[in-house]
């Protein structure tokens, strides 16, 4: 059944008063007609089924069953020059429930403000897609001295480093949430050219763990969905 992600804020009542935007959502991309069905979610857990009755409105014909928020899954990624849209999406069907950009010692791109409005939209229009009720939440970019400083969790921080002796990230997310799958997981990917040795230093004295994803050479985009993808993997698995 076909998905729309509502402002948390929006009224539900017996009705849903859409917005412009939403109605022109669900009208000319998923071209649904009066009388069509479709799910309502505000992207926090809380879902409805709804029937489309008019231009801007729908009946509510009843809500669905409240989920559980998932266990924390952190991405923290330096910019990389292109791509970061694609990252967004993919790690949004991989179930990622933060992403933080960084601007890193060699982050090539300096994004605009409406780059963050383009990656939240990017991340509901993902969990419509792939069914996830909860809408990853996307941070504003900062630097990497004030996410070392501000956003380190005490355990389970995990900085993906390219080419170096250190144990590889699975058997790292194995042992961590062994005994306790639900466990807050952050991991951290570095820009095009990597982490400067200087950043490793401070996020190693911070309470990341270097870790590896194997001896190739990874593009920044392909690392990071890849460190997802191994920790969402050990977490089904031990749930």
């Amino acid at each position: 059944m076909q998905r729309i992600t509502i402002n948390p804020n929006q009224p539900v009542t017996d009705t849903l008063q859409l917005t412009c935007e939403q109605a022109h959502y669900l009208q000319r991309v998923l071209r649904l007609k009066p009388g069509d069905v479709f799910i309502a979610q505000d992207g926090q857990g809380q879902q409805w089924q709804a029937q489309l009755t008019a231009a801007g409105l729908a009946k509510i014909l009843s809500p669905l069953h409240t989920l559980s928020p998932p266990a924390k899954l952190v991405l923290v990624a330096a910019l990389p020059k292109t791509g970061f849209d694609d990252v967004v999406r993919q790690a949004t069907e991989l179930g990622v429930t933060h992403i933080q950009p960084l601007l890193s010692e060699r982050t090539l791109l300096k994004p605009s403000p409406k780059k963050l409005e383009r990656w939240r939209r990017i991340a509901r229009e993902a969990s419509e897609q792939c069914e996830r009720v909860y809408v990853p939440e996307i941070a504003p970019p900062v630097e990497f001295t004030q996410w070392m400083r501000d956003g380190v969790t005490n355990t389970g921080n995990y900085l993906c480093v390219p080419r170096v002796n250190a144990l590889g990230l699975l058997p790292c997310v194995q042992t961590l949430l062994a005994d306790s799958p639900q466990q807050s997981v952050q991991v951290a990917i570095g820009p095009e050219g990597g982490w400067t040795p200087e950043e490793i230093t401070v996020a190693i004295a911070q309470g990341y763990q270097e870790t590896s994803l194997g001896s190739g050479i990874l593009r920044a985009t392909t690392a990071a969905l890849t460190a997802l993808a191994i920790i969402s993997s050990v977490r089904e698995q031990l749930s």
